[in-house]
């Protein structure tokens, strides 16, 4: 078990030991809280302003026949989701900063979460990847889709794949630092709770709790038999 001593040393780092992990998931909180703020701004001005995107914008909206499909609800579910996860983070920052592991757990849950299914949105992207030329041939709005066309199939696959695992590597990496936050924290109120002294059986009695106390028995000397 790991001494107060330890944990003031800096045994709990990250970013290559250049930051504890409390303030590491604090970043990681800013960093999920700006994003899901930017979101749910975004998602609102979709919501009161249904025509500001164009119908069959590729930024808006795809899917693999090249139609359509978003609607007013899906922006309102979107946003329901992102409100929720924007609680979630919310709270783990408080429990950061408030030193209270419990409250870490749910945005934790959330990471692992959202790094399972983007394990398997991997899975099913490779086995539609040689559909990709088709895929990009049905959606004319597709951003860059002239300079894409003209890459090599396996190149194409080489890059995606190249970037979405950078992208599950930085999450991996965000969920370690949330976790070993969890950790640490853990630690740190266990370590209170074994050395904190009890400071009120150390001090003396108040002197209402003396004045109240019986007074001595009255003094005899021994006498002798």
């Amino acid at each position: 078990m790991q001494s107060k001593e330890g944990l003031k040393r800096g045994e709990h780092r990250c970013c290559c030991g250049c930051m504890h992990v409390r303030a590491g998931a604090i970043m990681v909180g800013l960093l999920h809280l700006v994003c899901h703020l930017l979101g749910m701004l975004i998602l609102a001005y979709l919501i009161t302003h249904p025509d500001a995107m164009p119908k069959g914008d590729t930024w808006y909206s795809l899917n693999y026949n090249g139609n359509d499909t978003t609607r007013g609800s899906d922006n309102c579910v979107a946003l329901a989701i992102t409100f929720f996860t924007f609680t979630m983070t919310l709270l783990m920052l408080y429990g950061a900063i408030k030193h209270r592991a419990g409250y870490l757990l749910p945005f934790f849950c959330i990471q692992v979460f959202d790094f399972t299914v983007g394990c398997l949105t991997a899975i099913g992207f490779v086995s539609y990847m040689p559909n990709i030329r088709t895929f990009m041939e049905q959606n004319p709005n597709l951003p860059y889709r002239e300079d894409l066309m003209k890459l090599d199939p396996q190149y194409l696959l080489l890059i995606c794949m190249a970037l979405f695992f950078i992208v599950m590597i930085i999450k991996a990496y965000f969920i370690g630092v949330v976790w070993g936050c969890y950790k640490y924290i853990t630690s740190r109120n266990l370590m209170e709770v074994i050395y904190c002294p009890d400071t009120e059986a150390l001090l003396p009695p108040s002197y209402d709790t003396v004045t109240k106390m019986p007074p001595p028995p009255p003094y005899t000397p021994a006498t002798e038999t």
